[in-house]
C-alpha cells in the first residue's frame, strides 16, 4: 500500500514542455534548452553573448532544412517548366522570311515570359529548286531562372 501512495503522490511526468519565450507552438527539445516551433521547425535558444548578457540563436531542425531544400528544388523545377513552355518559335509558312513571337508559359505557380524569333537563312538549294533552311532562337525568364533555345530547320 505504501508503494501505491508514493506513486499516487508523485508529480506527473511532463513529456512535452511548452516554451513560452518565443510565442505559440514552441516546445523544448527533450533534455535541452532549445525551443522548437512544432509547425515550422525553427529552433531558438539563448546563448551567452560574451558581454554578460544573452542573445537568441535561431536555426532549423534537420528535417525542416531538408523540406526547405525540397521546396526550393520544386520551385526551380516549376520555373524551368514555365520557361520551357515560353520558348515556342514562330511558325514561318511559305513566303514568310522572318517572324517574332512573344510567349507566356505557366507551370504550377510559376509564370515565364519569352521572346523568340525565326528567320529564313536560305532557299532553293535542294535539287529541283526547292528546300529552305530556317533558324530560330529565343530567351525566357521566370523568377531567377533564365532559359534559351536555338535551332535550325531544313524543309523541302
Amino acid at each position: 500500500a505504501s508503494g501505491f501512495r508514493a506513486a499516487a503522490a508523485a508529480k506527473p511526468v511532463e513529456y512535452v514542455k511548452v516554451c513560452t519565450a518565443y510565442g505559440p507552438n514552441y516546445y523544448y527539445s527533450p533534455g535541452t534548452d532549445t525551443c522548437i516551433n512544432a509547425q515550422t521547425g525553427v529552433t531558438k535558444r539563448e546563448v551567452d553573448n560574451g558581454e554578460g548578457g544573452t542573445r537568441t540563436v535561431t536555426g532549423k531542425t534537420a528535417l525542416a532544412s531538408k523540406v526547405d531544400d525540397i521546396d526550393h528544388h520544386i520551385q526551380r523545377a516549376f520555373e524551368s517548366a514555365s520557361v520551357a513552355s515560353a520558348l515556342t518559335s514562330p511558325d514561318l509558312v511559305q513566303g514568310e522570311h522572318f517572324g517574332v513571337r512573344v510567349n507566356w508559359g505557366n507551370a504550377g505557380q510559376s509564370n515565364a515570359m519569352g521572346v523568340t524569333g525565326a528567320a529564313v537563312l536560305g532557299e532553293g538549294f535542294m535539287p529541283g529548286g526547292n528546300g529552305r533552311l530556317a533558324g530560330a532562337a529565343g530567351v525566357a525568364f521566370s523568377g531567377k531562372t533564365v532559359g534559351g533555345n536555338a535551332g535550325l530547320q531544313l524543309t523541302w
